[in-house]
C-alpha cells in the first residue's frame, strides 16, 4: 500500500497577478457596476500565492473586480466556479437583499450576471477578512443582468458599500473552477488517510483549494469528497474531528457530496462530526461502491441523504434532522435517528440487522419504511421509538405495503418498544410482542468442542406453552438451535438433548428449565460420550 494522496480536479484560471494572469483584470465598463477604485498588484493582502489584485473603494456605490480568462470554460455538472474575495470594512457593506457581495459570471466587462452572495448581515461578510464563493450560473435566474451572457469567460466579484476614505479594502486572489473534488486515494498502516492530511495540503499557501479547509475547531469542507476512485482504492481511518459543510447558496443541491469509491476501499470513522450549516446543499453520503465502512459514535446534523451497503456497520451514530437513510443490507446497531427531515428516517431491506436503536419523531413522518412485503415473514423489532402515534396519522413509527394475501409478522423483542405500524398495503400485519429468546449450545463436556447434529426437543410444562413444542430439530453447524416468541409470564420447560449417530455416541442429557419472560433462556448441554 501507498502513502495517502490528497488531489483535486479543479482548474486554476487566476492567481490574482494583475500582470502576468493570462487573461485581463479590470472594472466593469456598465456605468452602474464601476465605481471601485483603481486596482493594483498587491503584495501585502494576498492569501494566495504571493499577491492579489485590490482596490479602492473611494465611491458610495456599486464597485467591481473581474477577470476575462483567454477562453470559454464549462463548469461540470454540480460543480462551481471557486473565487478567493477580501472585503476588509464590514459596517459599510450592505445587506444581502441589495448585493453587498455579489458573485458575477458572464461573457466580458460589460455583459453578465450576478447573484447576491453575502452582505454585512449574512456570513462571512459581516467578520471582513478573506473569504470562499462558489457559483454556479446553471442554478437559474440571477439577481441581475447585464448585456446578454452568450459564454461563460468572465468571473468576477461586485461591492456594494459606503466609500472608504483610504486604502484599499476590495480584494480577489485565485480564481479556480471544476467539480470542486477533494480526492482521497491509498494510505497504509501508521499512515492512514485522514481529514488533517488532507487539510494539510489543501492550506498551503500555493494551493489554497478551501475545500477541507482547517479552522478553528475543526475543517470547512465543501463541494464533492471522493474516498477513493474507480481505479485507486483509499484506506482512510480518522476519529474525533468535525466538520461543518459551508453554506453554499449558489450552487446545486449536490454540490456538497461525500461519496465511497472502489470496493477495496476501507473507511473506519470514531466520533466523526459533520455539521451542514445551509439549506441549499446539505451534503450527502453515498457507499457508490460496497467499500468497508466502520463508523462508529460519529454524529451527523442537519445534513441530506445517506446511502450504504452490506459492507457498512454503524454503531452508536446519531443522523440528527438528516434527510433519508438507505440501509442496503448495513449492519446498524445502537443508532439514534433524531427527528429526520423527510417523510422516512431509515429505508430498510433487513430488519433483523436494525437493532438496538432508537427512532425520535418531530411529529411527521415514519421512523423506518420496510418497503413491499410479498411473501409471509416475520421480522424482528429489536428497537425504540418516541413521539410516533396510531396508524394512519401519518405519524407511525413503520410504514409498510404488505401485498395482498400476505401477512407480515413483525415480533417485538424483549425490553423494545412496541411500534406504531401504518400498512399502505392489502395484505395484513401482525405485531407480536413480549418476545423472548432461547438458545441452547450442545458442546463434547470433555474436549469443549461443539456438536453438530444434535436432537433437541423441548416442550413446555404446564403454563399457557403446556405440551408446545419448542425444539425438535438438530443443531447447526455452530451447534446450536434458536427460537424466538412471545412468553407472558415465566415458562417451565423439559426436553432433552440426543446424539446418537455413528460414530458419535452421547448419553441422553436431560433438559429441566425455566424460560424467562423477560431474558428468555440461554444454555449449554453438555455431553458425555457412552464408551
Amino acid at each position: 500500500m501507498a502513502i495517502p494522496s490528497y488531489t483535486t480536479d479543479l482548474t486554476t484560471i487566476a492567481t490574482g497577478d494583475l500582470v502576468n494572469d493570462a487573461g485581463t483584470w479590470d472594472e466593469s465598463t456598465d456605468a452602474g457596476w464601476d465605481d471601485a477604485g483603481s486596482m493594483v498588484d498587491d503584495q501585502n493582502l494576498y492569501y494566495n500565492n504571493t499577491e492579489c489584485v485590490s482596490a479602492q473603494y473611494t465611491k458610495t456605490g456599486v464597485g467591481t473586480i473581474m477577470y476575462v480568462h483567454t477562453s470559454a470554460f464549462t463548469i461540470p455538472t454540480d460543480g462551481a466556479v471557486l473565487l478567493h474575495h477580501l472585503w476588509a470594512a464590514p459596517p459599510a457593506l450592505n445587506p444581502i437583499a441589495t448585493g453587498g457581495v455579489r458573485i458575477l459570471v458572464g461573457t466580458d466587462f460589460g455583459n453578465f450576471d450576478g447573484w447576491n452572495a453575502s452582505g454585512s448581515d449574512f456570513a462571512p461578510a459581516p467578520r471582513g477578512g478573506w473569504a470562499n464563493y462558489a457559483i454556479n450560473p446553471a442554478i437559474g435566474t440571477p439577481d441581475y443582468v447585464v448585456g446578454t451572457t452568450t459564454t461563460i469567460e468572465m468571473i468576477g466579484i461586485g461591492v456594494a458599500a459606503l466609500a472608504q476614505a483610504r486604502g484599499n479594502p476590495n480584494a480577489v486572489n485565485a480564481i479556480r473552477y471544476g467539480r470542486c473534488e477533494s480526492i482521497f486515494t491509498d494510505g497504509q498502516a501508521a499512515n492512514y488517510a485522514t481529514f488533517s492530511g488532507y487539510a494539510a495540503i489543501d492550506d498551503l499557501t500555493t494551493n489554497r483549494w478551501n475545500l477541507i479547509e482547517p479552522v478553528e475547531g475543526g475543517y470547512k469542507f465543501q463541494g464533492l469528497m471522493s474516498l477513493g476512485t474507480a481505479g485507486t482504492l483509499v484506506d482512510f481511518r480518522d476519529s474525533n474531528s468535525n466538520i461543518t459543510i459551508r453554506n453554499t447558496i449558489n450552487v446545486t443541491s449536490a454540490f456538497n457530496a461525500i461519496e465511497v469509491n472502489n470496493a477495496s476501499s476501507n473507511i473506519e470513522w470514531t466520533a466523526i462530526g459533520i455539521t451542514s450549516l445551509g439549506t441549499i446543499s446539505k451534503g450527502t453520503f453515498n457507499a457508490v461502491d460496497n467499500a468497508t465502512i466502520l463508523k462508529t459514535s460519529c454524529t451527523f446534523t442537519d445534513m441530506d441523504t445517506f446511502i450504504y451497503k452490506s459492507s457498512t456497520t454503524l454503531s452508536t451514530c446519531i443522523f440528527r434532522r438528516c434527510g433519508l437513510v438507505t440501509q442496503d443490507s448495513a449492519t446498524i446497531t445502537s443508532c439514534t435517528f433524531d427527528n429526520p427531515t423527510g417523510t422516512v428516517g431509515l429505508l430498510v431491506n433487513s430488519l433483523n440487522s436494525v437493532t438496538k436503536c432508537t427512532f425520535n419523531s418531530d411529529g411527521t413522518g415514519h421512523g423506518v419504511d420496510l418497503g413491499t412485503i410479498s411473501a409471509d415473514i416475520s421480522l424482528n423489532w429489536d428497537n425504540f421509538e418516541s413521539g410516533y402515534t396510531d396508524a394512519s396519522s401519518g405519524n407511525e413509527t413503520i410504514v409498510v405495503s404488505v401485498d395482498s394475501g400476505i401477512t407480515l409478522t413483525i415480533n417485538v423483542q424483549s425490553g423494545a418498544s412496541t411500534p406504531f405500524v401504518y400498512n399502505i398495503g392489502l395484505g395484513s400485519v401482525s405485531v407480536v410482542s413480549g418476545q423472548v429468546t432461547t438458545l441452547i449450545t450442545v458442546k463434547d463436556i470433555v474436549t469443549g468442542s461443539i456438536l453438530e447434529g444434535a436432537m433437541v426437543y423441548l416442550v413446555g410444562s404446564g403454563g399457557l406453552l403446556d405440551g408446545v413444542e419448542i425444539f425438535r430439530e438438530v443443531t447447526d453447524i455452530n451447534g446450536q438451535v434458536s427460537d424466538t416468541r412471545s412468553v407472558s409470564a415465566d415458562q417451565l420447560v423439559t426436553g432433552r438433548v440426543r446424539f446418537n449417530t455413528a460414530p458419535n455416541h452421547y448419553k441422553t442429557v436431560p433438559i429441566n428449565e425455566t424460560i424467562s419472560s423477560t431474558n428468555g433462556l440461554t444454555l449449554n448441554a453438555q455431553m458425555i460420550k457412552d464408551i
